[in-house]
């Protein structure tokens, strides 16, 4: 990483680097009786991947949704950002191979309907209702919100089935590099 000079900048990275040094908020609790709902019509090779992902990762289904729809209203910044630290990590070359290996998720290959009810955390309730209405507006109504959040989901399952061959193969490399060091 390069020296920073500009003082604006050096602040900036500061405030990161405190920031990072707390670490992550711990988010409250909320009682699932007062929380919007919203029944999500999607399909059970959708959410038995979701599922997949929250038991990997140690969170809910839910939880899962609530972050695809918050990463999808936020651009993908974070997945996008980590993918390609991810690839630079390894090079371009070795991220490319171990891509290609990674299954892509179809949701026109999905064929057993399932429901399942979201239900949205109070503190993000009006950040996604504000934001997905926004969304839909902009897009001039060509889509329900049910689709959207599908389309989020299903995104969200594309990034995290990158992310986690990409760090899979980082974390063998590195343990093959610290084992013929030894």
């Amino acid at each position: 990483m390069k020296a920073l000079t500009n003082p604006i900048a050096i602040a900036a990275l500061q405030r990161v680097i405190n920031d990072a040094a707390k670490g992550p908020k711990i988010r409250p609790k909320y009682s699932s009786r007062t929380a919007d709902k919203y029944v999500l019509r999607g399909f059970d090779e959708v959410f038995s991947e979701l599922e997949a992902i929250g038991r990997h990762q140690g969170r809910s289904m839910n939880s899962e949704v609530v972050a695809a729809i918050l990463e999808a209203l936020d651009g993908y910044k974070m997945s996008c950002g980590m993918l390609a630290i991810l690839k630079s990590h390894l090079g371009r070359n070795v991220a490319n191979e171990v891509l290609d290996q990674v299954p892509d998720f179809d949701l026109n290959l999905c064929s057993k309907p399932r429901k399942f009810v979201i239900r949205f955390p109070t503190s993000v309730r009006d950040k996604i209702r504000d934001g997905v209405q926004t969304v839909l507006s902009e897009d001039g109504g060509k889509q329900s919100m049910n689709t959207w959040i599908l389309n989020a989901v299903v995104e969200w399952i594309k990034f995290q089935r990158q992310q986690y061959a990409l760090l899979s193969t980082s974390i063998t490399m590195n343990q093959l590099l610290l084992t013929k060091a030894e």
